[in-house]
């Protein structure tokens, strides 16, 4: 039997970014997005304490994730982002910054307003 190749037009997605983002850019933006649904996925089950260490290791697979994500299904090249390690970094101090803002902020407010009695 022999293998059914793959088309080789682009994926539809790929048509509306092309011409409107840089691929640096959409590295950079889904990067940011990852972050904040780390930052969320954290905050919705309460992970904190010893439970942080949880919401660090969701962090890391989303910071890995949101590097794969543009590469394998937005079909941005390596190259384009200046190769696999420039194109990891991109964005992770933002990244992780972002995160780890949203993540302190919302639990302190949360728990601020949770314990006030009325």
């Amino acid at each position: 039997m022999s293998k059914k190749s793959l088309p080789e037009e682009p994926l539809p997605w790929n048509h509306f970014w092309r011409n409107r983002i840089s691929p640096e850019d959409l590295v950079y933006y889904t990067r940011l997005i990852f972050a904040l649904i780390g930052a969320a996925i954290a905050l919705a089950f309460n992970l904190s304490g010893p439970l942080g260490l949880v919401g660090f290791i969701i962090g890391i697979v989303l910071v890995v994730l949101s590097y794969l994500i543009p590469l394998y299904v937005l079909d941005v090249d390596p190259q384009e982002v200046g190769g696999h390690a420039k194109g990891l970094m991109k964005g992770l101090g933002t990244g992780v910054l972002l995160f780890l803002v949203i993540w302190i902020l919302v639990f302190n407010f949360v728990y601020y307003f949770s314990t006030l009695t009325p």
